[in-house]
């Protein structure tokens, strides 16, 4: 394992990912230490991890790709979050990471997790909870006293406004649970909700119900 340089894309990777399922504490090897890389370089590998996420990731199981996103996006877990957040990598290269989520979205929660809704107690498999509770465990979601919030904000709600077109009604619940957080500091998240609400009562009619509470800011 060693032998892969800890300033690599691969091993990158393998901390993530790669770790035993079997591991006592169900997160990482232990013998697995952290990437050797700059803010700068990490923004650059979040890049290409999810613009090439069928090749790079799609291999690994439920149970490791939730364990990787939640390390990248809990705070409590590691502070990478922070460089998409803050810098110093440049605010393109930050914007095009977060943008690169919707590959998360639409290439693995689209299709890996179970279509139920978490807000209803439904059960799910190991990619449900991380892809509901993503906006809500990640500060990502909150940048209003950040310099480039109203770029970050964008980026985010886009990403948000797509899961919530994909068909799977845990990719929506999640696009709403992350613009009920924001809509008290991005006014626009509202209208974003209230543009796609329509067809929550085809898909589900808890959805519409859920998203009401979403515009409101009332979420759970």
């Amino acid at each position: 394992m060693e032998t892969i340089p800890r300033n690599s894309y691969t091993y990158f990777l393998k901390h993530l990912f790669g770790h035993l399922e079997s591991s006592a504490d169900g997160h990482f090897d232990q013998y697995m230490r952290n990437p050797r890389i700059s803010k700068q370089e990490l923004v650059k590998y979040l890049i290409q991890l999810f613009e090439n996420y069928e090749t790079d990731v799609a291999h690994y199981s439920d149970s490791q790709i939730a364990e990787g996103i939640e390390f990248i996006f809990d705070s409590s877990l590691s502070d990478w979050v922070f460089a998409l957040r803050q810098g110093p990598a440049p605010l393109e290269d930050r914007l095009r990471a977060i943008l690169g989520l919707k590959n998360i979205f639409s290439l693995c929660f689209e299709k890996r997790c179970v279509s139920s809704l978490a807000h209803c107690d439904e059960e799910g498999n190991s990619l449900n909870q991380i892809c509901y509770m993503l906006w809500e465990i990640t500060p990502l979601a909150k940048c209003e006293y950040l310099r480039d919030k109203e770029a970050l904000y964008q980026a985010i709600a886009e990403v948000m406004e797509f899961s919530l077109k994909l068909n799977n009604k845990a990719c929506i619940e999640s696009g709403l649970h992350g613009l009920g957080h924001i809509v008290s500091y991005y006014p626009k998240a509202s209208r974003i909700i209230e543009r796609n609400i329509r067809r929550f009562r085809r898909i589900d009619p808890r959805l519409r119900s859920y998203a009401k509470y979403a515009m409101k800011g009332q979420i759970m």
